[in-house]
């Protein structure tokens, strides 16, 4: 009898040990992510967490908190009272009731992330046209970008949330390599939900097993391939958006945005005059950032050496890309 106790209570000191360490382990990497550390799953676990909220509307899936603001991959991030990312207070400042209005749709690659306020694509298009276009109606670029959308997403909330309250004078839609993934299920794990610590270890046990990673080109290039189910919502949403936009004369504009370890590469670059091809029979203007970036590896303009999303310097030569659309300047 006296062994079993002793047994218990060495049992009970162990796992109370195990519980202390992870509960230590828990605090120390949120309060390091909030200050230093820039891990991109823990920063995708807090985006969630402080930005996105679930949407009401099925096919929208995920939107953006109204008024939020957090610190993510060292970047701070505001969203208005729509929802869409805020520019730098000095952008904000030049624009006025009569502006132009502009709006670009698109997943992280358009929200910015890990990029500064003022930085991103859309902020910097509009200070663009504000030089290119003088004399002319200053335009105003909402930033309408939702990391993880694809584009069956994006045109679903342009639908159902922007369209109805913010006719734009010119919709750009930002068409990143992974846009043709099936729409996501958002993860109701409350452990998961909760605990950044199991966030990160989960994200990691997933990455093992990730086919974009093995061979990140044949991947994507895979997704667009007739019959895949994520590419066929895509040309269903790229189809009914031209429609829309014809009905109302709104000029639409689609971005090709190249996926950056390489901007070039054959198999995505064969996807992208696919996805090409469908939107101009929509009726959509298009084109493609990827001539902007030199030939090779575009490992210079990734936001961190583990995180290929496009940094300040590769936003602007999506901007500048824009700049030379028909559309930039109002007629």
């Amino acid at each position: 009898m006296t062994r079993l106790r002793t047994a218990g209570i060495k049992l009970a000191v162990v796992l109370a040990s195990l519980l202390a360490g992870l509960l230590f382990a828990e605090m120390s990497l949120r309060f390091a992510s909030e200050r230093w550390v820039q891990n991109y799953d823990v920063e995708m676990w807090r985006y969630a967490r402080l930005i996105k909220v679930l949407s009401h509307h099925p096919d929208v899936v995920e939107e953006h908190r109204h008024g939020g603001e957090a610190f993510l991959m060292g970047a701070r991030v505001r969203t208005d009272g729509d929802g869409f990312r805020r520019a730098d207070p000095a952008t904000e400042a030049g624009r006025g009731t009569a502006d132009r209005r502009v709006v670009a749709l698109g997943d992280s690659l358009t929200f910015g992330w890990g990029v500064p306020e003022g930085q991103t694509y859309p902020d910097q298009l509009e200070r663009l046209l504000a030089d290119a276009c003088a004399g002319k109606r200053r335009a105003r670029v909402v930033n309408a970008g939702i990391g993880n959308c694809n584009t069956s997403m994006e045109v679903a909330r342009y639908k159902a949330c922007i369209r109805p309250s913010l006719r734009p004078d010119w919709l750009i839609v930002g068409f990143s390599f992974n846009d043709a993934e099936p729409t996501p299920v958002p993860e109701d794990s409350p452990l998961l939900w909760n605990s950044a610590l199991v966030a990160l270890g989960y994200a990691r046990f997933l990455r093992v097993s990730d086919p974009a990673l093995k061979d990140y080109s044949s991947y994507y290039a895979g997704l667009f391939q007739d019959g895949r189910p994520g590419w066929e919502a895509t040309k269903s949403a790229l189809r009914a958006l031209g429609e829309s936009l014809e009905k109302e004369g709104i000029p639409g504009t689609m971005l090709l945005m190249p996926e950056l370890h390489d901007p070039h590469a054959r198999g995505i670059a064969e996807a992208f005059a696919r996805v090409a091809a469908v939107a101009r029979e929509s009726g959509l203007e298009v084109i493609d950032a990827t001539s902007e970036f030199p030939p090779g590896s575009a490992r210079r303009y990734w936001v961190s050496p583990e995180d290929a999303h496009p940094d300040a310097a590769g936003q602007a030569l999506f901007a500048q890309a824009l700049g030379r659309s028909r559309y930039a300047c109002e007629p």
